[in-house]
């Protein structure tokens, strides 16, 4: 179980996102391995992959609120799901932490119009939102960005703040990895558009 399942919001989520193809650019120090990069680019549901890699799959509901100030949604984030000034004021942040036999692998950020709360994402609770969103056509994947954070990323330090991940964990992770990786891609439905940032954890299948 997680310490803290109610972190704080924070603003911003991660400062730097880039294309997939820049991926090449990364010195071989802190390049993904080939068994990240697989994880990184891999189009099939997270969710059915993390589950064949475990006996009990399970997902950790942090938090799910209506935006209503503006200031828990990076800019970044805001310019790829809103469409008007009215639409920012209508977003859902849904944080959860997706875990493998009770062990945290991925934590995931969902942005997407309240209005869904209503239709295609109604009462999602703690089901897992990549098993709706590939189990329903309507919704279709756009392409990947990725990001690398280092272990002193404001980022990472807050996964250590709010006791998502251990010390102890990201240390042995560090010991063969010189970060952690994220990827994120929107979902389109109708005329919204859903933005789905996931966090690969120390001790992810993604690092095996």
């Amino acid at each position: 179980m997680l310490a803290n399942p109610h972190p704080t919001l924070h603003a911003p989520f991660i400062e730097s996102w880039f294309d997939t193809n820049a991926l090449c650019l990364f010195s071989t120090a802190s390049a993904p391995s080939d068994q990240c990069r697989e994880w990184l680019l891999n189009i099939e549901s997270l969710t059915e992959r993390l589950t064949q890699q475990c006996e009990t799959f399970s997902v950790s509901l942090l938090g799910q609120h209506t935006n209503v100030s503006g200031n828990a949604i990076a800019a970044d984030e805001l310019a790829l799901v809103a469409h008007d000034d009215d639409t920012c004021q209508q977003l859902v942040i849904r944080e959860v932490v997706l875990q493998g036999d009770a062990q945290p692998w991925v934590f995931a950020r969902s942005i997407f119009p309240v209005a869904l709360t209503q239709g295609a994402l109604h009462e999602i609770g703690e089901q897992p939102l990549g098993k709706l969103l590939f189990n329903d056509p309507r919704f279709q994947r756009q392409p990947f960005m990725v990001s690398f954070m280092p272990p002193e990323s404001a980022f990472v330090q807050h996964l250590l703040i709010q006791k998502i991940i251990s010390a102890e964990v990201l240390a042995e992770h560090l010991r063969t990895h010189s970060g952690i990786w994220a990827r994120r891609s929107v979902f389109t439905y109708l005329e919204h558009h859903i933005l789905v940032n996931e966090v690969f954890l120390p001790g992810a299948p993604a690092y095996a």
